[in-house]
C-alpha cells in the first residue's frame, strides 16, 4: 500500500495521547524506550538498512500530526533511509555508566509530534564489540504488541541484508490509518449502544479519588514524575494462581485483579476499588501485522469489605472482567466524554490506578554474529497514581510498579510492592480466608 499524500483520520487513542502532549508539553511519560545491549561484531550499515525498511513497511513510524480545518489529521511522511547517530563513549572512565547516563536522556527527551520522526535510534559505542541500541517510540504510534513486532522485523531484515539476500517480509495488507478511519466510522449508528449503556450505568456514582492512602498530598497539577520497582513473584505462587482459577473458571488475570483489588483496600483505598485495564483491539488478523496504537482501556469496579474472602473477590473480578471484555468495543475516549466528568488537572479521569497483565516471554532481537540483551527503558514518570504490570515469563510474574513521586516515595512503593506479593501468595494458599486476615485490617500501613 502506498502512503496517501493527503491527510487521515486519527484513533480515538492517537487524539487522547496528542491532547496530553498538549496539555503537558515537554513531558516523556508516553515515551517508550527500549535499550539493546550487544555483545559482537555489529555491522552499523546493515542496522540501519535495517530499520530503514521497517520504517518504510509501517507508515504510522513516519506519520506527523497537525490540526487541520479544526480537526486533527495524520500525514504520512515519504520513506527515507534511517540514520542511526553513533556516539562513542569508550573514552569515558566508566563507560557502561556514561552510556545509561545518554540511553536515559535520550528516553527522556520530548517528542514534537508535528514535526518529529515517531521512532528515534541512537546508537552508543562502549567498546569495538560493544554497543548499546536506544530506540525510543512515542505511544501514540506503538503498543506491546507493536514492540514484539518491530523486535521480529529488525530481526528478520539484519539476517537477510548480513548474508547479502532481500528481506522477505510479507507485504502489509492495511496501514495504521485505515484502522483509525474504520473506527472513526464506526463510532456513529447503534453498534456501540448497547456497549454506551453499559459502561453509563456501570460506572455511575464513582467517587473521586478512588486511589491509595498516600504520602504527600496531591498536587493541583500532575507532574507526571515518577519512579518504578521491579520484582518477581516465584513459580509456586504462580502456579496456585492458575489453580485457584481453573478451579473457579476464571482466569489468571481474574485472580490477580482481586490481589490487587484487596490491595487497595488495604493500602487505605475504602470498599470500592477502581482498576483500569489495557486490552487491546486487534480484532482483524491484518492488524496482527501492524504497528500502531491498538490498546483501549477497560475499567474494573470492585466492591471490597473486610468479611469478603479471597475466593468470593476472585468470582466478582471473574464476572467483572467477562463483563468488561464483552462491551471493550467502546473506546474509552469516547466512554469519557459520555461519562463528562468533572476535569481536574491534577487527576486521570475515571481511574488513577491500573493493572496490566501479560503472558509469553517479549520478542527478543536476534543479530547473528551477537548477543542482545533488551530491557524497556527508564523514563522517570509516572502516568497515574499507581500501574502494576505483571508478565508470565520463565515459570515466574515479573512484576513493574510504576508510582507517581508526587504521591509515593521510593520506600513507600516498594513496601506496596512486597506487599502485594505477599499477598498473592497468602491469598492463593488460603483464599477461603477474609480481607481482613490476609491484610491485616483495612487502611494498614
Amino acid at each position: 500500500m502506498t502512503a496517501d499524500p493527503g491527510d487521515r483520520a486519527v484513533s480515538c487513542a492517537q487524539k487522547r495521547l496528542w491532547i496530553l502532549d498538549r496539555l503537558h508539553p515537554g513531558s516523556a511519560a508516553y515515551a517508550v524506550p527500549l535499550v539493546h545491549r550487544i555483545d559482537g561484531d555489529l555491522d552499523i550499515g546493515v542496522l540501519e538498512r535495517s530499520l530503514s525498511e521497517v520504517v518504510r513497511r509501517h507508515e504510522i513510524l513516519r506519520t506527523g500530526y497537525r490540526m487541520r480545518s479544526g480537526a486533527l489529521r495524520q500525514f504520512v511522511r515519504a520513506a527515507e533511509p534511517v540514520r542511526i547517530p553513533l556516539v562513542d563513549v569508550s573514552a569515558y572512565d566508566a563507560p557502561r555508566a556514561e552510556a545509561d547516563r545518554r540511553a536515559a536522556a535520550a528516553a527522556r527527551r520530548p517528542f514534537d509530534l508535528a514535526t518529529d520522526p515517531v521512532i528515534r535510534p541512537l546508537l552508543l559505542r562502549l567498546a569495538p564489540r560493544r554497543h548499546h541500541l536506544c530506540l525510543t517510540l512515542h505511544h501514540i504510534a506503538c503498543d506491546g504488541w507493536s514492540l514484539d513486532l518491530l523486535q521480529r522485523e529488525l530481526s528478520a531484515c539484519y539476517t537477510a541484508l548480513l548474508a547479502g539476500a532481500s528481506p522477505e517480509l510479507p507485504p502489509l495488507r492495511a496501514q495504521y490509518a485505515d484502522y483509525a478511519e474504520e473506527q472513526a466510522a464506526g463510532l456513529t449508528g447503534p453498534a456501540l449502544l448497547p456497549a454506551r449503556e453499559y459502561w453509563l450505568k456501570h460506572l455511575s456514582g464513582i467517587r473521586a479519588p478512588a486511589t491509595l492512602s498516600a504520602d504527600r498530598p496531591r498536587p493541583p497539577v500532575r507532574s507526571f514524575e515518577g519512579g518504578h520497582v521491579r520484582f518477581t513473584v516465584d513459580p509456586p505462587v504462580v502456579e496456585r494462581v492458575a489453580l485457584l482459577a481453573r478451579s473457579h473458571r476464571a482466569s489468571p488475570f481474574a485472580v490477580l485483579l482481586a490481589a490487587f483489588a484487596a490491595l487497595i483496600w488495604a493500602e487505605g483505598g475504602g470498599d470500592e476499588a477502581v482498576i483500569g485495564t489495557p486490552v487491546t483491539c486487534r480484532r482483524r488478523e491484518s492488524q496482527y501485522a501492524m504497528v500502531g496504537m491498538f490498546v483501549n482501556t477497560v475499567v474494573h469496579r470492585l466492591r471490597t469489605s473486610e468479611t469478603l474472602t479471597f475466593r468470593e473477590l476472585v468470582h466478582r473480578a471473574r464476572d467483572e472482567g467477562r463483563q468488561a471484555m464483552a462491551h471493550q468495543a467502546l473506546p474509552f475516549e469516547v466512554l469519557v466524554e459520555e461519562l463528562n466528568p468533572v476535569r481536574d488537572p491534577g487527576f486521570n479521569p475515571v481511574f488513577q490506578l491500573m493493572l496490566g497483565y501479560h503472558e509469553g516471554d517479549p520478542a527478543a532481537l536476534a543479530l547473528p554474529g551477537c548477543t542482545v540483551a533488551t530491557e524497556l527503558g527508564d523514563t522517570a514518570t509516572a502516568k497515574l497514581d499507581l500501574f502494576l504490570s505483571l508478565t508470565r515469563t520463565g515459570g515466574r510474574y515479573v512484576g513493574r510498579l510504576e508510582y507517581s513521586t508526587d504521591l509515593f516515595t521510593p520506600t513507600t512503593a516498594h513496601r506496596i510492592a512486597d506487599r502485594f506479593r505477599t499477598l498473592l501468595a497468602t491469598a492463593t494458599e488460603d483464599p477461603l480466608r477474609p480481607l481482613t486476615a490476609l491484610c491485616g485490617g483495612s487502611g494498614s500501613r
